[in-house]
């Protein structure tokens, strides 16, 4: 590599960390002015400052709660819940993250979802915590029979210990299958006050069950036309997707 060519590669490896520097720093003052807002009682200016770090690609559960926390006091209680269960996806053991959302839930009226305890045993965990589950428990497994082979006095004793691993795999694939069918029949939640599910994905079908703004729904099926056919409350029927807006892991 010529000389030149290095000196080049050098300041544009420099331009690039000045840049990211900076949008950090300026991401930084951003959620502190949004903290501010909020604690001011200026909620509809941290709405809009939490959701220009959304748009930066600042998506983490404290952005999304905070977010929902001002979206709650600014009285967009659709919006509120929706962010609440999307930072539930990210953190779901967060103890607050889970009452508040049951609280914004309750102010809308709506039912809290019931999971059976299946799936609560899988939603222990995040999609991202299964994978690190299974990252380590490959890696784990991997290191035990490397040692077995060699180590012929301990070995049995090591092959026992597979079964640790082995197990760890095992939970964690049921754990991303758990949350990939989350994202298949993903959930929604209902964003207009005129939103009621009918029998059937046609205009003029006869109405079946009108559910809260801010409802959290689990989606059932789709219709190419632009219908959803979601469950609430042990109830199935259908709505327009202008009516409800989608939110997944």
């Amino acid at each position: 590599m010529r000389k030149d060519e290095a000196v080049k590669i050098r300041l544009i490896i420099l331009a690039a960390a000045l840049t990211l520097g900076a949008s950090a720093r300026a991401q930084d003052a951003t959620f502190a002015n949004a903290q501010n807002a909020y604690d001011d009682g200026r909620y509809a200016e941290a709405v809009m400052l939490y959701d220009g770090l959304l748009a930066d690609g600042v998506s983490n559960a404290e952005v999304h709660y905070n977010l929902a926390n001002a979206c709650f006091k600014d009285s967009d209680l659709p919006k509120a819940v929706w962010h609440y269960r999307k930072a539930w996806y990210l953190e779901p053991r967060d103890p607050d993250i889970r009452a508040n959302l049951r609280f914004a839930l309750n102010a809308a009226g709506a039912v809290e979802p019931a999971p059976g305890f299946v799936e609560r045993v899988f939603s222990a965990l995040s999609n991202a915590e299964w994978i690190y589950v299974a990252v380590a428990g490959y890696a784990t497994l991997a290191l035990l029979l490397t040692l077995a082979a060699p180590l012929k006095t301990a070995r049995r004793f090591l092959l026992k210990l597979c079964l640790i691993p082995v197990a760890a795999l095992a939970f964690s694939g049921a754990g991303w299958w758990h949350w990939r069918q989350l994202k298949l029949n993903p959930e929604w939640v209902v964003t207009r006050t005129e939103a009621t599910a009918l029998f059937g994905p046609v205009e003029g079908s006869t109405a079946h069950y009108k559910p809260p703004l801010g409802a959290l729904t689990r989606q059932i099926n789709t219709d190419p036309k632009g219908w959803v056919e979601l469950e609430y409350d042990g109830k199935q029927g259908w709505l327009k997707t202008e009516d409800i807006k989608r939110v997944s892991p």
